[in-house]
């Protein structure tokens, strides 16, 4: 699931406990180019003249490297400093796509921490893609509920958690990738509040634990660029099926779908995204799943499942700059496994705008700001490489 850890993992949303996949997806979801396409495109009459004739140009930048800070002001983890930085590799021979190497670290006034390194590698001719990501959080959290059962006051707690995944695709047709991935998740979680003990544990309990999963993934992908598509449909399906969980003895699974597509209107692009994630079983909370939508609050909107729909449109302004503007809804819902035994659901919307800076016009690989408002008024804002999906 590499969408989300750098976008991605935009297909790939990584669940660790006691750290929703959305708040990974949004660090990674930042950098990985099977999700991050940037709509920069150095013109139209550029796009068709031959590789060379961009590569030389002495008027198009052609970076490789990097590096950024990022202002932290969430909700959830405080206000802060982190650093985004990410790597183009040179083509292997034959291949559309670069290699891409990226590094992403934060930390904020509540003592919130994370580190999250990886890499996805094009082989020749696009014959084979493959990446790996690992990370850590130490994060000092409110705990607000979940969708259906949200508490009256937050509460304090912090976590512990790491997280390893890889993935692997052989190409077997024209655009068409079949693979597996695998990822082990763990960690611990202490509830900060004077309550009840066995509140507190079973608290603990709950937010706590270690899980190992392996999956099958199907990736269709006609895009005329992973990092800065201006046309084509990219379909992503893929299933995790963890291990036994502790507290039920029970296996569980994930499913995840997603497809986005993207046309030309002149230089401008017009892009959507549908997707759906599902847990089936009786997942762990800390395995639920949230929403991949700028501007939603990652630790407030949470559940058993999530299906969203969104619509970007990308306006190039000149060579170097351009901006979008996007709108969507997520519908999150959440399964009472020990009550009323119903299905609690709610609709989070959002819309905002952004400004993207061209890196490197051969591989369309871009820079950007974004600013999002979801529902009672949440407004987020965002620094990536690449675009959302």
């Amino acid at each position: 699931m590499l969408r989300t850890i750098f976008n991605n993992a935009q297909r790939f949303h990584l669940n660790t406990p006691n750290f929703s996949s959305t708040l990974m997806a949004i660090s990674i979801l930042a950098f990985a180019p099977h999700c991050d396409a940037s709509e920069s495109k150095t013109s139209t009459e550029t796009q068709n003249k031959p590789e060379e004739s961009v590569e030389t140009s002495d008027e198009l930048p052609d970076r490789k490297f990097a590096a950024f800070p990022v202002p932290i002001t969430d909700d959830a983890l405080g206000l802060g400093l982190g650093v985004n930085a990410m790597y183009l590799h040179d083509r292997a021979e034959g291949a559309k796509n670069p290699s891409t190497s990226m590094f992403y670290g934060q930390y904020t006034d509540t003592g919130s921490g994370m580190a999250i390194i990886g890499h996805e590698h094009v082989f020749a001719h696009d014959a084979w893609r493959a990446g790996f990501y690992a990370g850590h959080f130490g994060l000092n959290l409110k705990y607000t509920g979940r969708v259906g059962m949200q508490l009256p006051k937050a509460a304090q707690y912090s976590s512990y958690s790491n997280f390893v995944y890889a993935e692997v695709r052989k190409q077997i047709i024209d655009d068409l990738y079949l693979g597996v991935q695998g990822l082990w998740s763990g960690g611990n979680a202490n509830l900060n509040e004077h309550t009840d003990p066995e509140i507190k544990k079973a608290f603990e309990q709950e937010m706590s634990g270690s899980n190992s999963a392996l999956g099958l993934l199907m990736t269709y992908d006609s895009r005329d660029n992973m990092m800065g598509a201006t046309q084509g449909l990219n379909v992503d399906l893929s299933t995790l099926h963890y291990s036994r969980d502790k507290r039920t003895g029970k296996r569980f699974t994930r499913l995840d779908a997603e497809i986005s597509q993207y046309f030309p209107i002149g230089d401008d692009v017009l892009a959507y995204r549908v997707m759906g994630k599902e847990m089936l079983g009786d997942a762990p909370e800390y395995e639920f799943v949230t929403p991949s939508l700028r501007g939603a609050d990652w630790n407030k909107y949470r559940g058993s499942s999530v299906y969203q729909a969104e619509i970007e449109y990308r306006h190039k302004f000149s060579t170097l700059w351009s901006g979008v503007a996007f709108a969507g809804a997520a519908v999150i819902g959440n399964q009472d496994r020990y009550y009323t035994h119903s299905v609690q659901s709610e609709v989070v919307p959002s819309a905002g705008v952004g400004v993207r800076y061209l890196l490197n016009a051969k591989e369309r690989f871009t820079v950007g700001v974004d600013a999002a408002v979801s529902k009672m008024g949440n407004t987020s804002f965002y620094i990536r490489f690449g675009e959302a999906f």
